[in-house]
């Protein structure tokens, strides 16, 4: 699964939201480079998108955020009606995806004169309950601006009472039923969080469970549980992965080699650190790094 994290603030924004009927056999218009995240949140029937060389099959309750810079079309087109509620999102700020769900709950010095930042983080692609659809659908209704109807062939205009803060007011409230970052926002265990801070700042050093416990003055056994409790990880499993993200922002903006890399975010070995970034990546750097100067060329 792909998750999206948006550091904050600022925090992503709402721009426009509309529902869709589509006819059995029309499809999602393709789109490149949009600038704005596109949800999609179908009520009935079945959209089937492709972005860039994922494909997706959205059904009833389920929910798809396309991203700005990419492309996405339809691969195959509706095999019945469906409906469909569509929202464009905006957001200034730095955000990354990633195939997990990020580990780190940054531990920010706060200050009354300074923004606090923290992390939303939004699955690329999900199910719903049965009552979070509910709650999405009371939230979205107020905020239709447009009605796609392609039995009639055409787009009416929707006429909404809410002035422009309420309207991010209510889009706050579903980015709230999606962000998965909260469960981890408040993490009662503060010496998970400091552990995971003190992790995050120096994923680039050789330690062990032991040196961290000699640290903290715990057994490694508690720190684990803590650990597991707040992040549902271990010490060692939330290094792997601040290592591994790490890496794949090395990989895709700097021109260091993969010796290089491998000692940057803290492996003594660099053969190793090929067998994790392939666990986790099921390619090697070297391939992952083509891919992308490939991909640029096109």
């Amino acid at each position: 699964m792909i998750y999206l994290h948006f550091e904050s603030p600022p925090t992503p924004h709402f721009i426009a939201a509309g529902k869709a009927l589509y006819r059995k056999g029309d499809r999602h218009t393709k789109r490149s480079n949009i600038g704005v995240f596109d949800i999609l949140y179908v009520l009935s029937g079945s959209l089937y998108i492709v972005e860039e060389n994922e494909h997706y099959t959205i059904s009833e309750n389920q929910l798809l955020i396309l991203s700005p810079d990419k492309t996405h079309s339809s691969y195959r087109v509706c095999d019945r009606e469906t409906s469909f509620y569509w929202i464009h999102m905006g957001f200034t700020g730095a955000y990354h995806e990633s195939e997990h769900i990020h580990p780190v709950n940054r531990v920010f010095n706060k200050s009354l004169f300074r923004d606090a930042p923290f992390y939303i983080s939004i699955p690329k692609y999900t199910q719903l309950s049965e009552e979070e659809g509910i709650k999405l659908c009371n939230y979205i209704e107020p905020l239709l601006m447009f009605y796609i109807n392609k039995y009639e062939n055409q787009t009416k205009k929707l006429h909404t009472t809410l002035n422009p803060l309420m309207l991010q007011q209510r889009f706050l409230n579903i980015l709230n039923i999606l962000n998965l970052d909260s469960k981890f926002s408040n993490a009662p265990d503060t010496l998970a969080s400091e552990i995971m801070q003190y992790l995050q700042n120096n994923y680039d050093k050789n330690f062990t469970i032991q040196d961290l416990a000699k640290l903290y003055n715990f057994h490694p056994v508690h720190i684990i549980r803590c650990m597991k409790n707040s992040y549902h990880v271990t010490p060692v499993q939330a290094l792997t992965t601040i290592r591994m993200e790490k890496a794949k922002e090395l990989l895709t903006t700097s021109t260091a080699s993969i010796q290089e890399i491998s000692e940057m975010t803290g492996f003594t070995s660099c053969s190793y650190f090929i067998k994790q970034f392939k666990s986790f990546y099921q390619k090697s750097p070297a391939k992952y790094r083509a891919e992308l100067k490939q991909k640029y060329l096109e």
